[in-house]
């Protein structure tokens, strides 16, 4: 399947660079074409002050290069469009083979605190966001993020994800259209609060009737006077009052005209895009109720998005000062604008982040079946409300599929809690995030990296990589120790968790650690818990002895092959045998051979 892809993606480079070629010979031919008009309008232009019947032709020709400027933009944006689909193409080959830099890493989302994302490198290079994210507008990556950090409350909603990620997974056109035109979105990380000031700021007209009188009636008089002045003797100082006195009431106004303007100056081009991915959203037809909904949102919003950026656009305008001075000495053009964009805000002012949010959500969905789709033997899981979790052929999501070694697992409420022992580098710490991370996956709505999965609908919890901070003061054992007690302090208000420990109580020393590990396995046997606790105290093994019902004891084992250790990382029933430190240390001559 992996050629198949590889074929899928090659070929629709193969076409995409063809496109461009065409697409860029008809650029380059409207900009000569364009050229060579203006060139004549300009000789025109000449010869009409030699010959009035040439400023005829100039006229034509003033047509003629608006319909090729209209031309060259048109077929200027459909060539920036096909080179970032022909990019995607890359990229996703690049995927292929486990090169995912190209897609951002989510760095800003890492958060020691998170009570199970850093332990599963769910952000950061190399990691489930990256290799899972397509999405460009910050709001998409924020809404994915926050889907991988909390889970649903409840099943159904879980299932209109992955019937949402099913469909968009076979639309590879509509998913590729979407991540072109989100990556010509130059978004500042300030726009949606900006936004959001300038929509809950009070009416900028206080008596609105007054003012849509009062901006008909003083550029109409203002207008009149200047147009007469030219044909009347003694009006032009009537006429030179006139601009004054609205000159006079566009400076009353300046102030707050220019804080308005601050709110939402330069977001034109991001409301712009805003608007055509709506439009190609709203244009789709969906299958799935959720994106048939989401569609609907979108086709209802795209034309007032649309005019919102060019209201937007038309105030920006404002800042040429020569077009500043003449328009709004005679159409008192700013408070126009200003005008125009209150009513686009009283009538939409409660719709406008539903559209947007219809937009980031699409983003969502289509990462969530890029990743199907690239992954066409994962699956999508059985979401239930029992605590039972159960995997055939469980690998790690992250892992190229040459190098992925998978496991049958299952435990449940009977038998909650499996100690893993096992060496250095046998693979039990990979197990463990094996689990957490398509756990993440199942509960985000997305396929995990199995043949089959039934996950519980339960909060995921782990201690694998604690850290000690400086800034928070504390040393690594008393962040670990306080990683435990927020664990225990949940599950005593009777929440059920899924809990990853790896190797715990590091911090201390053998004795202690022991002694602590053995106190802290007893605690979870009557805890509404699922929990694999990896270590390599090979002394927790006899806990099954006393908590048969409850407890498992599982283990990787090495083993050596001509002098050579070698790891099969295939999960087995029982306490491991053998351990690899003074092996290791032999070889790398740290310690003499025997």
């Amino acid at each position: 399947m992996t050629t198949d892809l590889r074929t899928f993606y090659t070929d629709r480079r193969k076409n995409l660079d063809a496109e461009i070629v065409a697409v860029s010979r008809g650029v380059n031919f409207t900009s000569n074409a364009r050229l060579t008009v203006a060139l004549a309008f300009a000789a025109s232009v000449y010869g009409g002050f030699q010959q009035a019947e040439w400023f005829y032709l100039s006229g034509a020709l003033a047509v003629l290069f608006a319909l090729l400027v209209k031309r060259h933009t048109t077929q200027f944006e459909k060539l920036v469009h096909l080179k970032h689909l022909r990019a995607i193409q890359d990229e996703e080959l690049a995927s292929l083979e486990g090169d995912v830099s190209s897609q951002p890493d989510g760095q800003a989302f890492i958060d020691i605190h998170h009570p199970y994302s850093h332990d599963l490198d769910v952000f950061g290079r190399g990691s489930l966001f990256q290799h899972l994210n397509r999405c460009r507008t910050s709001g998409g990556m924020q809404r994915l993020a926050a889907r991988l950090q909390e889970r649903a409350d409840n099943q159904e909603v879980i299932l209109t994800w992955q019937e949402a990620a099913r469909e968009l997974a076979e639309m590879s056109d509509f998913r590729h259209n979407v991540q072109a035109l989100t990556r010509q979105i130059s978004e500042d990380a300030n726009d949606r609060r900006q936004l959001e000031l300038w929509l809950n700021n009070d009416p900028f007209f206080r008596n609105s009737t007054w003012y849509r009188i009062a901006l008909v009636v003083m550029p109409a008089i203002t207008v009149a006077l200047v147009a007469t002045a030219f044909f009347v003797d003694g009006l032009t100082g009537t006429a030179l009052l006139a601009a004054a006195f609205q000159w006079t009431f566009h400076a009353l106004h300046l102030k707050r005209v220019n804080a308005y303007h601050g709110y939402i100056s330069g977001r034109k081009n991001t409301l712009a895009r805003y608007g055509l991915l709506l439009q190609t959203i709203g244009a789709t037809g969906f299958r799935t109720p959720f994106m048939q909904n989401i569609g609907a949102t979108a086709h209802s919003g795209h034309g007032a998005v649309t005019q919102l950026a060019t209201l937007v656009n038309a105030l920006d305008a404002r800042m040429n000062m020569m077009m500043n001075l003449l328009v709004n000495t005679l159409f008192l053009y700013d408070l126009q604008c200003v005008f125009r964009l209150e009513q686009w805000r009283k009538e939409n002012r409660n719709h406008l982040f539903n559209w947007i949010d219809a937009l980031y959500e699409t983003e969502v969905i289509a990462s969530m079946g890029t990743f199907s789709f690239n992954h066409p033997h994962f699956v999508f899981p059985i979401i239930q409300n029992d605590r039972v979790f159960e995997a055939r052929n469980l690998g790690h999501p992250l892992l190229h599929e040459k190098e992925r070694i998978t496991n049958d697992f299952t435990m449940d409420e009977d038998r909650s809690i499996h100690i893993i022992t096992g060496a250095n580098m046998a693979g039990k710490s990979t197990f463990l995030r094996a689990i957490g991370v398509n756990v993440v996956l199942a509960l985000a709505g997305a396929p995990v990296c199995a043949s089959e999965m039934r996950c519980p609908l339960i909060d995921l919890r782990s201690g694998m990589r604690t850290a000690d901070s400086l800034q928070d003061h504390q040393s690594y054992f008393y962040a670990e120790l306080d990683r435990l007690k927020s664990i225990m302090d949940e599950l005593r208000t009777g929440k059920p968790l899924l809990i990853l420990l790896d190797e715990i109580l590091k911090g201390t020393n053998s004795n202690d650690k022991q002694a602590g590990s053995f106190a802290l396995v007893r605690q979870l046997v009557d805890q509404p818990c699922l929990a694999l606790i990896a270590t390599h105290d090979l002394a927790l093994g006899v806990l099954e002895e006393q908590y048969p019902q409850r407890i498992l004891n599982f283990s990787f084992e090495p083993r050596i092959d001509n002098d050579q250790l070698m790891f099969d990382y295939k999960l087995r029933r029982g306490v491991a045998q053998k351990m690899n430190a003074t092996f290791l240390m032999k070889k790398m001559g740290i310690l003499p051979p025997d």
